[in-house]
């Protein structure tokens, strides 16, 4: 059998991270079996379209490394792979149906149908459901009014007995036909619904494993009931555990950023997040955590799919772009770093911090407050920045003072030159060389963490640096020496406390 899967997203907005999870977990296991994967855009609810989502699903997808075999820009031997461009398939299956008695004409109105859940609802049922008042229409009667009337195409439900489904991560589940109602398969305006369109399109493609979220769980006893009325054999299941937020409930935009734009625009990496999604609801079996499309292609298996609920974790997320942004080669994460910084800044001196930049940076976003101090010379010299706990304003600005003689006369200017001449000073001054670091890095960079402290010096130029290391020491020496302001002599003194 050769192996075929397809993801089937909706138009109705942009990729989020619950479908990459989906498509990746479909693509890997295709990938390993020497399989196709087929890209089948789902837009049959006309009303929720949004237009350039079908863009927005391609970019996200290439974004992460996943490119269909079969789709609407690939084509294929199953084309058109857009459902709304196949609407005379679906309504050639719904009349089988109803030809094979499996499916049936109804005429109920919309106001009949309101008034019908209405009732329900009034009489306490907790699931509202059509009473099947069309299923007993001659056949004959039912063909002749459905020339002129309006109406749906609706499955006919069994009365009794169960469904069941072996699924391959969630095991052995059944359902009471009961508890199924006589869904629509063919709405009046000749659009199939998800529940019609999505069996006839994997049975017509020729697809063999369905790969989908939990939430769709309770829709599978309709689509198997669907398979039967055909006589087709239904696809092989595997319905993924569920991503949670912190809070419990199911992954969504209250949490934070879902779409993959999202992420991309703040600056991760399509490495670390596709490393991170592959571990939700899925682990190797081993300690073993960083993975890439490669090696999970690989690695991954579908016995390894876990059933309990994953949980979103950003933190996590940070970790791994961080760990797969210090994989990348320096060319290379220089050129993805120019994204995300000013244009006019130069590109060779941004090039040249990227070696110092990349142990430090969890999202590329987060270059340009690393390096902003060597492109503009705007940095804040406020004592909060400037003076180390512990330490006053005037005994600071000496200590700036000192440091500005040396990196004067230092030769050559380069951080191991200028590493010992600061440890040198601190030692003379008495002074934590950590306290040195904190007076001069606010004093050059404006901040008060970045990367090496002497290489940032060092990049940043031997004039540069001793300007601002005296506008610091200028400004720390003016608060030192201002007057304490006096008590007025017309206001009367608090009284003691005894």
């Amino acid at each position: 059998m050769s192996v075929r899967v397809r993801f089937a997203p909706s138009p109705t907005g942009s990729l989020h991270i619950g479908g990459v999870r989906t498509v990746l977990f479909a693509e890997l296991f295709a990938r390993q079996n020497g399989g196709t994967l087929i890209l089948r855009i789902e837009d049959t609810d006309q009303e929720r379209l949004v237009p350039g989502a079908v863009d927005t699903i391609y970019d996200g997808l290439q974004w992460v490394g996943i490119h269909a075999d079969e789709g609407p820009r690939e084509g294929g031997p199953h084309a058109p792979y857009i459902q709304s461009e196949r609407l005379p398939l679906y309504r050639e299956h719904a009349l089988k149906l109803v030809q094979r008695g499996a499916a049936y004409f109804c005429f109920c109105t919309k106001e009949r149908l309101e008034e019908l859940r209405a009732a329900q609802h009034a009489r306490g049922d907790a699931v509202t459901r059509y009473d099947g008042q069309c299923r007993s229409i001659d056949p004959h009667e039912a063909a002749r009014r459905a020339a002129g009337e309006t109406h749906v195409v609706r499955l006919k439900v069994p009365d009794g007995g169960a469904i069941a489904l072996h699924d391959l991560a969630y095991g052995d589940v059944e359902w009471p036909l009961g508890s199924v109602d006589d869904q629509v398969l063919l709405k009046s305006d000749g659009f199939p619904t998800y529940h019609l369109a999505v069996v006839v399109d994997d049975h017509v493609m020729g697809v063999t494993h369905i790969f989908r979220a939990e939430d769709w769980l309770p829709s599978t006893p309709k689509h198997l009931l669907v398979y039967r009325a055909f006589g087709w054999d239904p696809p092989e299941h595997v319905h993924l555990p569920n991503v949670l937020g912190p809070d419990g409930k199911k992954l969504s935009k209250r949490h934070g950023a879902t779409a993959v734009s999202e992420f991309r625009a703040r600056g991760f990496i399509p490495e670390g997040v596709t490393n991170y999604i592959a571990l939700l609801g899925w682990a190797p079996g081993t300690e073993e955590e960083v993975f890439s499309h490669e090696e999970l292609a690989m690695r991954w298996r579908i016995d390894h799919v876990q059933r309990a609920n994953a949980h979103w974790d950003e933190q996590r997320l940070l970790y791994f772009n961080g760990v797969w942004i210090r994989r990348l080669d320096l060319e290379d994460l220089h050129r993805r770093v120019c994204d995300f910084v000013p244009t006019e800044w130069d590109e060779q001196v941004l090039r040249a911090t990227i070696p110092h930049i990349r142990e430090r940076m969890r999202t590329l976003m987060e270059a340009e407050g690393l390096v902003s101090f060597l492109f503009t010379d705007d940095i804040p010299h406020g004592p909060e920045i400037v003076v180390p706990k512990k330490h006053d304003a005037g005994g600071t600005a000496e200590a700036l003072g000192k440091v500005g003689v040396f990196l004067r006369y230092a030769d050559p200017f380069e951080a191991g030159v200028i590493e010992a001449g600061l440890k040198a000073i601190a030692d003379d001054m008495g002074w934590p060389v950590r306290d040195i670091h904190f007076a001069v890095r606010g004093a050059v960079t404006g901040a008060r963490v970045g990367f090496s402290l002497y290489d940032s010096i060092a990049l940043l130029g031997r004039e540069r640096a001793l300007e601002r290391l005296e506008d610091a020491a200028d400004g720390l020496a003016s608060r030192a020496t201002e007057p304490r302001p006096q008590p007025d002599p017309s206001r009367p003194a608090s009284p003691r406390r005894a």
